[in-house]
């Protein structure tokens, strides 16, 4: 495992520059929520605050920082801007994920270069059955070594900024056919780092970027779909096995994605806060009987302000302490099969979490935070995000009620 022994000492400049790095796409958001691209001027800001290899470990040129550590910046950062910082969320993902199943020489290597200010991204899910199904990609042995990249991924975030690439594929023979039984699927389905140019066209040797993306939400973060067609691999850009290494290392995709909620939920609370605290209705007749009201002092409103800080303060608590159990070596008292399942609850409630006050927010705000542009419609559709990436609640619950059943079943059988 990558060592990450930041001090919280050491952690405290990052911390201050993820709040720079915040305001700044703060500023620059709405622009690019309006024109549905990705936020290219964030590129070289990302770049220059060094951010980047925050979890790079210190033996490699980076900063050491833990998942904790990135947890809290990605919440930060996400505070400014939820869509622009999912962007960059893929890189620390990949990072976390990849240097964790790279060897000391590929780290020493692909990791030097993410401390020196390369992005990394990972696109893995296919539109046939997303980020659970065996890949249909193919890699496909060459006669002087490596492998050749053929097929497609649907969701390439970060892919207009990056530099190197991360991606799976399930190997062939000769020929390009795959393997014939489902065993032998998963045990030929591979990891592969290496090398992603393309030109101001998003084209390059092998592969190309499709600008695709057209979606409800998130629209700065410029998740477009990567073609293979030959892309090369060559011996050394092989990293592991990908179902076996893979589900021990998640953690680092489902705890960033929980962070871009938290930071998200951070935003809700404040925005709501600062709008109603201020908002008055003039006279009113109805419901409430008064010359002039303020909304700060409705039953309704009060309450309302006070549950969605209620789900922060929980949100906030359950991302980092999850990261906390991770860090001191708790998931181990789980059992292995539960230890991703288990990690990715954080992420599920806080998804729940950001849905519910995304939603109550534009409710308490009343009909103009529906007009197109406002903050709360931005965030109403940015959160619906949250429901798709994995594991999402529907498959966090069903597989760990399937294992709790079955196991369950085979020692009343015993």
């Amino acid at each position: 495992m990558l060592n990450q022994d930041m001090t919280d000492e050491e952690f405290a400049p990052y911390f201050a520059k993820a709040q720079e790095v915040s305001q700044f796409f703060r500023e620059i958001g709405p622009k690019y929520d309006q024109e549905n691209t990705f936020a290219y001027p964030s590129i070289e800001v990302f770049k220059k605050s060094g951010l980047g290899a925050l979890p790079v470990p210190k033996e490699f040129g980076g900063a050491g920082g833990n998942i904790l550590h990135v947890s809290k910046v990605v919440s930060e950062m996400s505070r400014g801007d939820s869509a622009i910082t999912l962007a960059y969320n893929m890189h620390y993902i990949m990072v976390g994920i990849a240097g964790n199943l790279m060897t000391e020489e590929q780290n020493k290597y692909w990791m030097g270069r993410v401390a020196d200010g390369e992005l990394i991204f990972g696109p893995f899910s296919e539109k046939r059955a997303g980020f659970s199904g065996l890949a249909d990609m193919r890699a496909v042995p060459q006669p002087g070594g490596g492998w050749k990249l053929y097929g497609k991924k649907t969701w390439g975030t970060l892919s207009e900024a990056a530099d190197i690439i991360t991606t799976n594929a399930t190997e062939t023979d000769a020929e390009g056919n795959l393997p014939d039984t489902f065993e032998d699927r998963v045990a030929a389905e591979k990891l592969f780092i290496g090398d992603f140019k393309v030109d101001e066209n998003g084209i390059g040797d092998g592969v190309r970027i499709e600008k695709t993306w057209d979606a409800l939400g998130m629209h700065a973060t410029g998740t477009q779909v990567i073609h293979f067609d030959g892309f090369f691999i060559p011996e050394d850009g092989f990293v592991s096995v990908w179902r076996a290494g893979a589900f021990g290392v998640l953690e680092w995709a489902s705890l960033m994605f929980a962070s871009i909620y938290l930071g998200m939920q951070y935003r809700i609370l404040e925005e709501s806060v600062a709008k109603l605290s201020k908002k008055h209705l003039g006279a009113t007749f109805g419901a409430i009987v008064a010359a002039d009201t303020e909304v700060k002092n409705v039953g309704h409103i009060i309450d309302g302000i006070g549950d969605m800080a209620t789900r922060v303060q929980l949100s906030k608590r359950v991302v980092y302490q999850t990261c906390e159990d991770l860090i001191n070596g708790r998931d181990k008292d789980w059992q292995p099969e539960l230890r991703f399942p288990y990690l990715g609850i954080a992420k599920t409630f806080t998804s729940e979490n950001v849905l519910h006050m995304s939603r109550k927010a534009m409710s308490l705000v009343g009909g103009e935070s529906f007009r197109k542009g406002t903050i709360f419609e931005r965030l109403y559709r940015d959160s619906a995000a949250s429901m798709f990436q994995p594991l999402n609640a529907d498959q966090t619950q069903t597989y760990i009620g399937e294992f709790l059943l079955n196991t369950a079943a085979a020692a009343n059988q015993g």
